[in-house]
């Protein structure tokens, strides 16, 4: 009985040591994480792009928003899978000095969306700096990580704001930031206030005299993820226009053409319904962009890659659809464009990783007639 009354003791104390040991274990285990999370935290950046009207100027053959939705869209797929992304944007045809939007907040893994976000803007429109820092300030920053804020710029403010009022209060606010601003062909002056906004931001200033400029403000300013192991390089994803169209190396070749324009009634409101159909070789995610412009050719704009719609600038009424498959069909219903003669097409965009267009339609008229030349190209 005194033998198994020392056994029973004797279990009863491992168990002790035990349960004390598995404690041990996984507080060190608990502690561990928290150091980890905290030395390698998620990474989270902010791009501001310039949508006013002078980034359609030509720029070393290409225009100034074309060539920089081409080295952001490079970037975007030489970050992080994990790394959080948000998209902040002014103009794009939004008139007045109101103009800063949300076009995505900061999303863990959200670089392909934004990608996608950058294909649907179009530059016009004026330059409200502050207005559109406040928008970053007030929806995408906080005080426990640092946001990486890449901000390019053809110009300054030009709506009487203050952006370095708005960077002081940040900081009197305790968020965490840092600003790196890119200037496109800026002259003296105007670079000398985006310096100062950079200092403020605790970030740098870089010039972009051409568009090989890019490449090499990119690979500074994110020179902390190019480790031996990963060797992270922002410069050489290729998105040069292949034969076919696309910008990417998948071979994905694609068919898309507006089948028919119908009008509609209902009750008081009335338009047109325009039906199109598209193929491709991949059974993967497709965008579809359908543009609305007057017959009457106005003002031409010419983005990359050369395959898509080069009336941009003309632009009445832009609408997008989302299908998944080889092929499929969909529709687009628009009002009714009163005492106009329109004209309409669609883009079919392979969302494969680098967002690339493979198709584009022929032009259909929109008009009051189109019952009877519904079929006209």
């Amino acid at each position: 009985m005194r033998k198994q009354n020392e056994s029973i003791a004797k279990l009863g104390t491992n168990f002790r040591w035990g349960i004390v040991i598995v404690l041990v274990i996984s507080s060190f285990i608990f502690t561990f994480q928290t150091i980890l999370s905290q030395s390698s935290p998620n990474k989270r950046y902010v791009f501001i792009l310039d949508a006013s009207g002078s980034m359609s100027e030509k720029w070393d053959g290409k225009t100034r928003m074309a060539v920089a939705k081409e080295k952001l869209i490079q970037v975007l797929g030489g970050l992080p899978k994990d790394a959080s992304v948000g998209l902040v944007a002014y103009g794009n045809r939004i008139a007045g000095c109101q103009s800063a939007r949300l076009y995505h907040p900061i999303q863990r893994g959200g670089a392909s969306v934004v990608s996608q976000k950058l294909t649907t803007i179009v530059p016009a429109g004026s330059t409200p700096i502050a207005q559109t820092l406040q928008v970053v300030g007030e929806y995408l920053l906080n005080d426990q990580v640092e946001t990486e804020i890449i901000f390019i710029s053809d110009g300054v403010e030009s709506c009487e704001g203050d952006p370095k009022s708005v960077l002081y209060n940040w900081r009197q606010s305790g968020k965490k930031f840092r600003l790196q601003i890119l200037g496109i062909d800026i002259d003296p002056k105007g670079e000398e206030d985006l310096k100062r906004l950079s200092i403020l931001g605790e970030g740098n200033y870089f010039p972009l005299k051409t568009p090989g400029d890019y490449d090499k403000s990119f690979q500074k300013i994110f020179s902390h993820l190019q480790t031996p192991e990963t060797k992270s390089d922002f410069t050489n994803i290729p998105i040069t226009p292949s034969k076919d169209g696309s910008i990417g190396n998948t071979p994905n070749v694609g068919k898309i053409q507006i089948v028919n324009i119908l009008p509609y009634e209902d009750g008081s409101e009335n338009g047109y319904i325009v039906n199109y159909e598209y193929s491709a070789n991949d059974p993967t995610e497709y965008m579809i962009q359908f543009y609305l412009y007057p017959a009457e050719e106005k003002h031409r704009s010419f983005p990359i890659p050369p395959l898509r719609e080069r009336r941009m600038g003309d632009l009445v009424s832009h609408r997008i659809e989302w299908k998944r498959g080889k092929e499929g069909k969909g529709h687009f219903v628009i009002p009714f464009p009163p005492g106009k003669r329109m004209k309409s097409s669609v883009e079919l965009w392979d969302m494969t990783t680098v967002p690339k267009i493979i198709a584009l339609s022929d032009e259909k008229p929109i008009h009051e007639k189109v019952s009877s030349d519904r079929n006209d190209k």
